[in-house]
Formats: structure tokens, sequence, C-alpha cells
């Protein structure tokens, strides 16, 4: 009878790491030779636990979706003020965490010249969920916002900002920028 070696490493600090790398490099760049040097795991270890290259990156960008779900859930249950809020879901900090600037799932995108329908239902669920994020805020704030606008064409707006300054974030990192560009969008869908 065969017995199964134990793995010695946690599946979940290792598929952050894989994260990491397929967000910096990309899916085209990557291979399991680049994904054994910056995990210290063996190609083979690493094959057994995730399986094929394709499959590892899909999980490591559902991965990235769940952090960034817990992020704007954490956001959400925040006591910031609403504008604070919708500034900090455009932005998305990931504070000390060791994260490459940028959106991994808008770099993925951006990548392939033909969407597989697994990357575009992954992409769906971080940006359903974000719309739905906004909008909790904005039912918040729906007193001090603009009458001519409707609540779901505002926040399908700030989705597409969203992944904009994402896209100026991992190309252009200057905070002030950004900020500039945050506030100026929460201040156009309010009441004079």
């Amino acid at each position: 009878m065969f017995l199964a070696r134990k793995r010695s490493f946690d599946l979940e600090v290792v598929l952050d790491q894989i994260m990491i790398y397929f967000w910096q490099y990309g899916f085209r760049k990557t291979g399991f030779r680049e994904l054994t040097t910056a995990t210290g795991i063996k190609t083979q270890s690493l094959y057994n636990a995730y399986g094929s290259k394709d499959q590892l990156y899909y999980q490591a960008l559902t991965h990235y979706v769940n952090i960034t779900n817990q992020c704007a859930d954490q956001i959400l249950q925040g006591e910031q003020t609403a504008d604070q809020r919708l500034a900090n879901l455009l932005i998305l900090d990931w504070g000390n965490r060791p994260y490459p600037p940028g959106c991994m799932v808008i770099s993925s995108l951006s990548e392939f010249d033909q969407i597989d329908p697994k990357l575009h239902e992954v992409a769906n669920t971080l940006f359903d969920h974000l719309t739905s994020s906004f909008m909790t805020v904005l039912n918040t704030m729906q007193a001090d916002l603009r009458p001519d606008l409707e609540l779901s064409a505002i926040a399908a707006e700030l989705l597409t900002l969203h992944n904009g300054i994402q896209v100026a974030v991992r190309d252009n990192p200057d905070p002030e920028i950004i900020k500039m560009i945050t506030a100026t969008a929460i201040q156009s869908i309010k009441k004079v």
C-alpha cells in the first residue's frame, strides 16, 4: 500500500506567493521554474498540490478575488464617512501587505487576446462584488447625491473608474494624483 507524503508547506501561504508572482509578471512570463524559485517548492510538489499551470493560475486569480472581496467587505464595515468608503473602494489600498500595485484581474484581462470563459467568470465575480459594495455605500448617501443620476448607473461608473485607477496605480503609482481623481469623481455625483 502506498502512503501519500505529507505536504511540508502551507497551501494558502504558497498560493499567496504564486498569486503575487503571476500578478507581477503575468501568465505568459511565468512558468513552473519561476514559481519554484519564488516559492522554494519543487515543480512536482507544486504540480501535485495545484495542478497544471492553467489550473494554478486560476486558483491564484480566484485567491486574489477572494482577498479583494474581503478587503471591500472590511471597507464597508469601517467607521469612515461614505465619501471615504467610496474612495477606499476605488483605490483598494493593500496597506502593509506585500502586494504589487494595481489589479491582478485587470492585468489578466489585458494580457489575453481572447477572453477565456473561466477568466470572464472570475472577473465578473470581482466586478459584481465591487458594484454591490458601491451600491451599499451609495444607498447610505442618497440624500447627498444628484437626483438626476440613478444609483445603478453611478455604481457602474464607479466600477469603471476603479478599473482605470487600478491601471493608473500599476503604471504610475503617484498617490496624490489618485487622491485627486477619487475626490473629483465623488464630488461629481453629489448635489451642488
